[in-house]
């Protein structure tokens, strides 16, 4: 009886063995498999990189930097054997912060969104030192250096030859970026005050004398009064006091 009772207990633990043993590698092998099936999301992020980097204008700036979000640990895609097809999301831009929209267009389609910052670095005009308001600008007031364009998004200037010559509209200190409203054309000509008048045509000029009914600086169309004729006419402001006609 105890002889039988030991070969019961010796096939129960070899029973129990075996069928322990042949339930792991299923375990194991779905794991592996369920991983392998998965697409990778440093591969999706590396097709968004890639996507954004093609599309960006390189010539326009000294250097690009691109930085990918992580996506969420917890996002499980499907291998896809195709390409990912990838686009801007609506709304974003190749600047600043912006989001990639990436597709699997397979049997099992899926679609994520994966988010990103693009600096855009280029040189920009800044003060040298600090500038009061009503300032003229000269070559010794600016200086170049690098910046991130994305972060500025519009007004300012990448070359000074525009800028010499403008006077101030506001005070600056030393390193702001100069943008296009904080400068204007200096007055040239006051209302009131007289000026040169210059009929200039093909083959002689003529030159008279008037008073400026308005305001103005380079390159500006105000009405002269001719102080001989009292006659208005129009013209452009040429320099300090000279009005030209044509």
């Amino acid at each position: 009886m105890n002889n039988c009772s030991a070969k019961l207990r010796r096939y129960a633990i070899v029973s129990l063995f075996f069928i322990s043993f042949s339930s792991m590698p299923n375990s194991i092998f779905a794991e592996t498999s369920t991983s392998k099936s998965l697409h990778s999301h440093q591969k999706i992020a590396e097709s968004a990189r890639q996507f954004l980097d093609a599309n960006i204008e390189k010539s326009q700036f000294s250097r690009i930097d691109i930085k990918m979000s992580q996506l969420d640990s917890r996002l499980k895609l499907s291998q896809c054997p195709l390409p990912l097809t990838t686009t801007l999301a609506p709304g974003s831009r190749f600047a600043g912060k912006t989001t990639v929209h990436l597709r699997c267009n397979s049997t099992s389609p899926w679609t994520v969104y994966v988010g990103a910052k693009i600096k855009l670095y280029g040189k920009v005009i800044q003060t040298a030192t600090p500038l009061t308001k009503g300032h003229i600008l000269s070559k010794h007031d600016l200086i170049a250096a690098e910046e991130d364009l994305s972060a500025i998004k519009y007004g300012y200037f990448t070359d000074t030859e525009f800028l010499i010559g403008k006077q101030l509209k506001r005070r600056l200190p030393q390193r702001k970026i100069i943008k296009a409203n904080y400068v204007k054309a200096p007055t040239l000509v006051k209302r009131g005050e007289l000026v040169t008048i210059i009929a200039e045509n093909t083959g002689y000029s003529v030159k008279m004398t008037g008073t400026a009914m308005a305001t103005g600086g380079h390159g500006d169309r105000i009405r002269v009064k001719n102080s001989s004729s009292n006659r208005i006419v129009e013209g452009t402001i040429k320099a300090a006091g000279i009005v030209s006609i044509n």
